[in-house]
């Protein structure tokens, strides 16, 4: 038993006063929860009953003890569990310990009923019970050679785009200037002769060209007859002499006539469907090319040479441009060859860049169409020259 004297004063009495009334405090609890806990059910304990809600003194029979841990219901139908009231407790304490929704800053433990629960096919990407199906993957495209890469080159109805129409009746009056110095005599035939087949190949090339094209010149209706014309000029190997001077001359005079509006009469109807390679060799086309490559890069060396001489340019890279496109056309051999029009396509488009360039004066951008003229054709030469 505790006593006064067991402290040392004056900390004992302290210590003793407030030990006695602990004792005493923890014996009157007991007594009261008792009596409380005894109701009987044909006198119920007072209460508000606006007031009544799950905290309310379960009412049990008299002298009757609930476990702390058992489930059990009351005259109401309210259940229990011990003296906890059954509705404080969550239906589905898993989900809702799983669901955890933000709320401000904090996450919080949401209640979702079966009701709100998202459905089977509107389960979000990786959530439990979902079947995802695996990615499909996107097919590769073919690696393309860097000539491939090149943009297509027009449609047969925009050679304009290629070579607009004052370049066209530029270069054809320029060959016929040429020839009508060259045939007039055989002195003179003698000595230009090796020039000949590239300028006449180009004639009956532009020829068809203009033949094909939406826009019109002044010949359109007769270009087949020109097409025609040239080709026969250029359809034997020359000659050295008066033979073959004599004959270059009657073939070129019906072309100027028909040039100047006056076909003669009597000449023989063309056939419709000759192709370009009927009537334009490839090997002279490729000589009227380099001839234009060689004339611009030998004449634009700095940026005031582009300057003075846009028009140069322009008409040079018309022309190449064109007969590129040309070379690639059904009856040339090479309309299915994919790496052959690849290079060929590849000068096309160094010439369009080349006539940017120069328009707006831009002489870097001109070096770098030049060598991409110079690569394109080197590569080409190096596989196909010899075939």
């Amino acid at each position: 038993m505790l006593s006064e004297k067991s402290f040392p004063a004056p900390i004992g009495r302290l210590t003793f006063s407030l030990a006695t009334f602990c004792v005493a405090l923890i014996g009157c609890g007991k007594s009261e929860l008792s009596e409380e806990t005894a109701v009987s059910t044909s006198q119920p304990a007072a209460h508000d009953e606006s007031a009544a809600g799950p905290s309310e003194t379960p009412v049990v029979a008299a002298g009757k003890r609930r476990a702390r841990d058992e489930v059990w219901e009351d005259e109401k139908g309210q259940k229990w569990f011990g003296n906890v009231p059954m509705d404080v407790f969550f239906d589905r304490p898993d989900e809702v310990a799983a669901n955890m929704t933000a709320i401000g800053d904090q996450p919080v433990a949401v209640a979702q009923s079966e009701a709100t629960m998202p459905a089977e096919a509107e389960k979000p990407a990786g959530a439990p019970g979902t079947v995802e199906s695996p990615p499909t993957e996107a097919t590769p495209e073919p690696e393309k050679t860097a000539m491939e890469v090149a943009s297509d080159a027009p449609a047969a109805d925009a050679w304009e785009s290629l070579i607009p129409t004052p370049i066209l009746e530029e270069e054809v009056k320029s060959i016929r200037n040429f020839l009508q110095e060259t045939v007039n005599s055989v002195g003179n035939y003698n000595s230009s002769m090796m020039m000949i087949p590239p300028k006449v190949a180009t004639l009956a090339a532009l020829a068809e060209v203009a033949r094909q094209q939406k826009e019109s010149v002044s010949w359109k209706a007769d270009a087949n007859y020109v097409r025609d014309l040239a080709g026969k000029m250029n359809s034997s190997p020359l000659q050295r002499g008066a033979k073959d001077q004599k004959r270059l001359q009657e073939l070129f005079e019906s072309i100027a006539d028909i040039l100047n509006r006056s076909k003669p009469a009597g000449l023989e109807a063309p056939p419709e469907t000759d192709s370009f390679a009927e009537t334009a060799e490839m090997r002279s086309l490729m000589k009227r090319m380099e001839e234009a490559e060689k004339l611009m890069k030998t004449e634009i060396a700095s940026a005031d040479a582009l300057g003075s001489r846009k028009a140069m340019v322009a008409h040079e890279a018309s022309v190449l441009g064109v007969l590129a496109k040309i070379v690639t056309q059904p009856g040339y051999g090479y309309e299915e060859d994919a790496e052959f029009k690849g290079y060929a396509n590849g000068i096309v488009q160094a010439t369009q860049n080349l006539k940017n360039a120069s328009e707006g004066g831009d002489f870097s951008g001109f070096e770098a169409a030049m060598s991409g003229i110079a690569t394109n054709c080197q590569n080409c030469h190096s596989k196909y020259k010899n075939d």
